[in-house]
């Protein structure tokens, strides 16, 4: 633990100062975890990129595209006999695509906090265990993170949101957590 905030000192210490400056716009790309609430059940492998054009020095749109991925290890067990199995795909998969405001607060050198809020949709797909499920549904999607700038071009992102997908009356509800780069394009005048 002592590592990871010796590194992150590291960073905060180390980034460029004009980093504050506003970015036209920003692209990035991080790795997720997200966990759903309702099966509690962790996605481990998750990808997340997106896009925001600001408009000023402290709100932007943002759009997101981003996936989660489980694949049951013990589907052998319990009501899942090998003879349950119409096929090999033990996985879920849930892909989203969203657009919303984010609003930035960039009085700090280095750091940028921000929250926004997306909407958009999400569609749900699984193998054998889920029986084909295939579903899409309604998202919106809270969240924050920190943006730390390494150089005038490059960040580290740090984000966690809180997900709720409406699919046919039931709201399912995960939380995810991401950490990333940011490469800003272009300054605002």
């Amino acid at each position: 633990m002592k590592r990871i905030g010796a590194g992150l000192c590291f960073f905060l210490l180390a980034a460029d100062p004009s980093a504050a400056q506003t970015p036209r716009a920003e692209i990035s790309g991080a790795y997720a975890v997200m966990r759903d609430q309702d099966r509690a059940e962790t996605f481990p492998a998750g990808w997340v990129a997106s896009v925001a054009g600001n408009i000023n020095n402290w709100i932007g749109v943002v759009t997101e595209v981003g996936g989660s991925h489980r694949v049951c290890e013990d589907c052998q067990r319990g009501p899942f006999t090998s003879a349950t199995f119409r096929g090999t795909d033990r996985s879920l998969r849930v892909f989203t695509y969203m657009v919303g405001p984010r609003v930035s607060a960039r009085a700090l050198p280095r750091v940028t906090p921000f929250a926004q809020l997306l909407l958009g949709g999400s569609h749900i797909s699984g193998g054998v265990q889920f029986d084909g499920a295939l579903t899409t549904g309604f998202t919106y999607q809270p969240g924050a993170g920190i943006d730390i700038g390494v150089t005038p071009n490059l960040g580290l992102r740090l984000q966690g949101d809180y997900r709720v997908i409406r699919t046919e009356g039931h709201s399912g509800k995960a939380s995810r957590i991401l950490a990333g780069l940011v490469w800003r394009k272009g300054q605002l005048q």
